[in-house]
């Protein structure tokens, strides 16, 4: 019995668990004006469709993979290419204005993959990371994979 008195006693004077570190809620994507998303996280929250990565709903017959790559220069993206800019910005347009994006994105990794991507979002646009405008390429409708030349 003293040993658990002793114990509600120390148990007592700990202080209490510190909170976890709010999280980003738009885990770095973002929408059109910067903000992040917000929307569903997972499929389960939209069943029987599936969670795209822009945060929403569609059907699976909706979302692709996406293979965004590019070239600075006309030269493969690298640490020397990419020198002059080496973090950018990722933008996906719909024809409609719809967007969201991500950034940073190391530019010397010339690639950029996105699984459950929406088929709405037609072309996309990269550019450095403190620029509001990039270079912009179609994304292929069939294939899902676009290439950005950067000046």
């Amino acid at each position: 019995m003293r040993l658990v008195l002793a114990f509600v006693l120390v148990a007592g004077c700990l202080p209490p668990p510190a909170e976890p570190p709010p999280s980003d809620p738009g885990d770095g994507w973002t929408g059109p004006s910067g903000d992040p998303l917000v929307g569903c996280r997972s499929d389960a929250e939209c069943s029987p469709q599936v969670c795209a990565r822009d945060r929403a709903c569609y059907p699976a017959t909706s979302v692709r993979t996406a293979h965004v790559t590019w070239t600075v220069h006309g030269a493969a993206a690298s640490a020397s290419t990419c020198s002059a800019m080496p973090d950018l910005t990722l933008r996906f347009w719909g024809p409609n204005g719809e967007s969201f994006g991500f950034a940073p994105v190391p530019c010397k990794n010339g690639s950029f993959f996105v699984d459950k991507f929406p088929t709405v979002y037609d072309s996309v646009e990269l550019g450095p990371e403190s620029s509001s405008s990039g270079t912009t390429a179609a994304i292929d409708r069939e294939t899902g994979e676009a290439i950005v030349r950067l000046p």
